[in-house]
């Protein structure tokens, strides 16, 4: 497909550049003018005063292009030259009427093009009921069957063709839509976001597809009509005829493939419908746990300084557990910087939070079977990693046996005097500080005015002393 040939190498300049937004509000202005005209062109004098209207209101800068010397600086200059560029990129054209005067006229590539730039921006999402219900009529009238290809079958092609564009389309924009919704957010915002997503089920195209526009429930019929056409040679012969008028195909053998290979093409589609519906299901639940894990990480559970870190590190924590050991000087993940990201301290009263609706679905239940035994060597070897899991935790526990151990028979000793090899050292050094702080811990932190700096980290020094009772 060479689609230049028919758009020429220049058709596209508008859409780039320096002034492609005004390319674009001026094409938007001639486009709009031919709504109440009989075809789409309308008096050059008529178009020049629209865009001069335009540029006074708009664009009061000159205008140089880059390929001119030429500057241009009132309004009927400034609409003249950019009405010239888009007639030779090949926007528009010029016909003469009657009378001589000259009108603007929009080629069909032009308006096809427009009509799709008009479609972005208003995100117009297709009525499937409409789509289906006229399917399903057109293939139920009886009356229309006597000329088959060009009122049944070819209307009903480029219908199912368009519907099923826009069901794809819908499965590729879900994670795009929940992301608007979600992305940026302050917690107030996600939280009203997260409930008015929940009601409309996310794009109320979705919506629509799972409740009153649900194709399946005129699949079968249709399914069931183009097997009957498929399987009536008078009207298969008609069809065939229709296609050669309308196709200009010659060839009757070649004919009579193509109408098959169309009523099989609305049979393949609607038969991957289901595929189609479990696709878009899954992407939406997917998405939609990703919103909710931004909300969770926009509310952490507790509501102050010290709790909010602790819930950090403890995450910190984990995530190097189950890691590789990260080197003392290697930069942290930009995952984990993200979570130190400033926001209000904030949090949500109990009588606002919405009440979820819970459904329940019996099932059968399941055959009882006889679980594996694991041998021996396998147990002793799970357990020993949960015990060193458990020894490692950052828990008040391990906490207090380890300054208990640093203390020994001193009465006291220096943050700056523990030794810190690894990142993991140093988180523990914060939760040190922080447990001190709490009356049931074993010790406490006395805070100091100097500032340690080794290997790498900076931290404020402490002393540690065991509480006494």
């Amino acid at each position: 497909m060479d689609i230049f040939s028919i758009l020429g190498n220049d058709f596209f300049k508008v859409l780039t550049g320096k002034y492609q937004n005004i390319f674009i509000a001026c094409l938007e202005i001639i486009y709009g003018s031919y709504r109440t005209e009989l075809s789409y062109g309308i008096d050059k004098d008529i178009m020049i005063s629209k865009l001069c209207d335009y540029f006074e209101q708009n664009s009061s800068d000159d205008i140089q292009f880059e390929d001119d010397q030429d500057i241009f600086r009132d309004s009927r200059s400034k609409a003249n030259e950019f009405l010239r560029k888009l007639k030779s990129y090949g926007w528009i054209e010029y016909e003469f009427d009657n009378n001589g005067r000259s009108k603007v006229v929009m080629p069909s590539h032009s308006i096809t093009i427009m009509q799709a730039l008009t479609d972005i921006t208003k995100r117009n999402e297709m009525e499937y009921q409409s789509e289906v219900a006229s399917i399903y009529s057109l293939l139920t009238n009886e009356d229309l069957l006597d000329r088959p290809y060009p009122q049944v079958i070819k209307p009903v092609y480029d219908r199912t063709l368009a519907l099923f564009t826009e069901l794809k389309k819908l499965n590729t924009g879900i994670r795009k839509y929940i992301d608007e919704l979600t992305d940026g957010q302050t917690p107030e915002e996600l939280m009203q976001h997260f409930f008015s997503y929940n009601d409309n089920i996310g794009s109320k195209a979705y919506h629509r597809m799972k409740t009153n526009d649900n194709v399946s429930r005129f699949r079968n019929t249709i399914e069931s009509r183009l097997r009957d056409i498929l399987n009536d040679e008078a009207i298969m012969e008609r069809a065939v005829s229709g296609y050669q008028n309308i196709e200009n195909e010659n060839d009757r053998d070649e004919a009579h493939n193509k109408v098959i290979e169309i009523i099989t093409s609305v049979i393949s589609y609607f038969n991957s419908y289901d595929d189609i519906e479990k696709e878009i299901e899954r992407k939406h639940s997917k998405y939609l746990r990703s919103a909710v894990n931004r909300a969770k990480l926009a509310f952490l559970n507790t509501n102050n300084i010290e709790g909010k870190l602790s819930t950090i590190l403890r995450n910190l924590a984990s995530a190097f557990d189950t890691e590789e050991e990260y080197g003392i000087y290697d930069d942290v993940p930009d995952d984990y910087c993200r979570i130190f990201n400033m926001f209000p301290q904030n949090f949500i009263s109990g009588e606002s939070l919405k009440n979820i609706g819970v459904s329940k679905k019996i099932n059968d239940v399941d055959e009882i079977f006889t679980s594996q035994i694991m041998p021996e060597e396998e147990l002793l070897k799970r357990r020993a990693a949960l015990k060193n899991k458990t020894e490692h935790r950052f828990s008040r526990k391990n906490i207090n046996a380890y300054v208990q151990m640093l203390l020994k028979d001193k009465p006291e000793i220096d943050a700056s005097k523990i030794e810190i090899t690894s990142k993991r050292d140093m988180i523990r050094l914060i939760f040190i500080c922080i447990y001190g702080r709490d009356r049931k811990s074993e010790f406490i932190v006395m805070p100091k005015d100097n500032t340690i700096h080794e290997r790498g980290f900076s931290f404020k020094d402490f002393t540690l002393k065991r509480r006494t009772k």
